[in-house]
């Protein structure tokens, strides 16, 4: 895991010496936010190899434009960044019911901007689904974090699609039923 960060002072100053192309500066705060920014994205998209790519892109993007940008509050800045890139992709792709009422379930409003409160959230998330029966848990992260098809994981497992829709089903609404309070929390 990367460095801890400081207080607003010293981000922004690591965000100043950004600004004039300090590769270490954007190193150091890379080092510190590219764990939980992934964390955030991948609780979002339920994707890790996705995550991974809208994460680098955001890195990306915030290189190219460091020069331009006016910020005030570099994580809120980063969080916010990654939660448009990873609604943007949810709204570009193909996804079902489900996958939807699974991002709205899981997604993080706008006020909050504190990396401790987004690794509070993957977190309980990851407590969530470890809740869950041993099959259904795996049967889950094969299909949400490792994007693998029902298919595939009805033959690994050698049962019926359908009880891999059910599993998942199930595991969706036990995930919902056990974030429900942060839904209170975070969407106030």
């Amino acid at each position: 895991m990367g460095r801890e960060l400081g207080n607003n002072t010293d981000l922004g100053n690591l965000v100043a010496q950004i600004k004039k192309s300090d590769q270490n500066a954007f190193n150091v705060l890379f080092d510190c936010m590219w764990e939980p920014l992934f964390t955030y994205a991948a609780s979002i998209i339920m994707n890790t190899g996705v995550a991974k790519d809208l994460v680098q892109d955001v890195w990306v993007d915030f290189w190219q434009r460091k020069e331009d940008l006016e910020i005030q509050n570099i994580k809120a800045y980063l969080y916010k960044a990654i939660r448009y890139r990873c609604y943007n992709h949810l709204r570009d792709i193909k996804f079902n019911k489900t996958q939807i009422e699974m991002a709205n379930t899981i997604g993080v409003s706008s006020e909050v901007e504190k990396q401790q409160d987004v690794i509070d959230l993957s977190e309980r998330i990851n407590d969530a689904i470890s809740r869950l029966p041993q099959k259904s848990q795996e049967i889950f992260r094969l299909s949400r974090l490792n994007d693998i098809s029902n298919k595939e994981i009805a033959k690994r497992f050698n049962i019926s699609q359908r009880t891999v829709e059910n599993q998942i089903s199930f595991a969706l609404r036990k995930i919902r039923k056990d974030l429900s309070v942060l839904r209170a929390v975070f969407f106030i």
